[in-house]
């Protein structure tokens, strides 16, 4: 049996060990100037009235060559709602809906990241409303990768739709035929590589 010598070990540990490395995702900011996070609900059947939360932090922990090896956490201030109405965002605000002063934050986090194919995965993980947590998942679309033209910086974009139920969550009290259960996500992600975002940091 021929034994590896000395020299081939290291090299052949030095080659996993840089594999590993390589394989290690990497920190992305998101770009919130760029970054929306929209809902959407039929009411009466009339039309698919819509908002938005204008404010989230959001980790994300991104590797191109294995999108399992990726993750994301999301927390986001249920007072930053934006219904386009000052007077329905406080009424979102009341017990009847998110209950603000009670649970000021909803909170997503990924558990596993399926390929479909090189642009298109499944997102899986627990979302946290009101304090009930309960699996959602999120197709998701890599749009692009780009070297930003004016910060000599990596880019990424991603959008992600997913569904979910908004009485499983005790958000919303009103009746079926008035407002639907079914609430439609969608959420529009750009972020720079790093730890920060040229646009606004001051580092």
């Amino acid at each position: 049996m021929r034994l590896i010598s000395r020299g081939g070990a290291i090299m052949a540990g030095s080659l996993l060990a840089l594999i590993a490395a390589q394989a290690e995702p990497v920190r992305y900011t998101p770009d919130k100037w760029h970054t929306r996070i929209y809902f959407s609900v039929s009411h009466m059947g009339l039309s698919n009235f819509g908002g938005r939360f204008l404010e989230h932090e959001i980790e994300f922990m991104f590797d191109e060559d294995d999108f399992r090896n990726s993750s994301v956490e999301v927390t986001v201030p249920v007072s930053s709602i934006d219904t386009f109405s000052p007077e329905l965002n406080s009424k979102m605000g009341s017990e009847n809906f998110f209950d603000v002063e009670q649970f000021p934050t909803m909170h997503f986090v990924s558990r596993k990241i399926v390929n479909i194919d090189e642009s298109q995965l499944q997102m899986n993980g627990d979302l946290t409303i009101k304090g009930v947590s309960l699996p959602i998942t999120f197709d998701v679309t890599y749009n692009d990768k780009v070297l930003h033209p004016f910060y000599d910086l990596n880019n990424v974009g991603f959008s992600a739709t997913a569904s979910l139920d908004s009485r499983a969550y005790g958000v919303n009290s009103l009746p079926d035929w008035m407002v639907a259960s079914d609430v439609e996500i969608r959420i529009e992600l750009e972020a720079f590589e790093g730890e920060r975002v040229p646009y606004y940091s001051d580092d």
